[in-house]
């Protein structure tokens, strides 16, 4: 799976042959279908079908979805609704319970975002750290301040990364895009 701000530039990508193999990283993507039909729940309860494209490596033979950062891997509701309840949660103590019924999902979910999130917290933040260092070289950049919570300082760092972006590389991608490309649609995905 390759996450990419934007579904029409990776296509375009695909298409052309400049997309590096992930997996053995000498071969490169070409257009090879799509994934299978999704349907993504976005804020406000609204609802988005979407067919990633896929690509294979003409050296390895392995096929990987381009799955648009704005939504997480395996996961059935977009990147900004689970930022939203990541954030209430690590900024003012909202419960899972009341979050869900703000957001339309069950309880359940809900938690299972927050546990994933938090268990993935120092990592999550580390990398947004380290990206953020490049987007930032050799500019007068802010210092990130604490949250006071693993999570909270997490959500922090991929934040000023969105906002990095924006700011000093002209990135025009929409906010829930770069906040999924920075971290958060990775630390929401299955496995490690």
């Amino acid at each position: 799976m390759l996450l990419c701000t934007s579904a029409e530039a990776a296509s375009a990508d695909l298409a052309s042959g400049v997309l590096a193999c992930p997996s053995c990283h000498a071969g490169r993507l070409r257009s090879w279908g799509s994934g299978r039909e999704r349907v993504i729940r976005l804020h406000g309860g609204a609802r988005q079908r979407v067919r990633p494209r896929r690509g294979r490596c003409g050296s390895c033979r392995a096929t990987h979805v381009l799955l648009p950062s704005w939504m997480a891997p395996r996961r059935a509701d977009a990147v900004g609704v689970i930022v939203r309840a990541a954030v209430a949660s690590a900024l003012h103590g909202t419960g899972s319970g009341r979050l869900g019924r703000e957001l339309g999902v069950p309880a359940a979910t809900v938690r299972g975002w927050l546990r994933r999130l938090r268990g993935r917290a120092g990592d999550m933040r580390q990398d947004a750290t380290a990206m953020f260092g490049v987007l930032t070289s050799g500019r007068d950049a802010p210092w990130l301040e604490p949250s006071g919570s693993p999570l909270g300082n997490a959500l922090a760092a991929v934040a000023a990364c969105a906002h990095a972006a924006v700011t000093w590389h002209g990135c025009t991608a929409a906010e829930d895009a770069l906040l999924g490309r920075f971290g958060l649609a990775a630390a929401l995905a299955p496995g490690g």
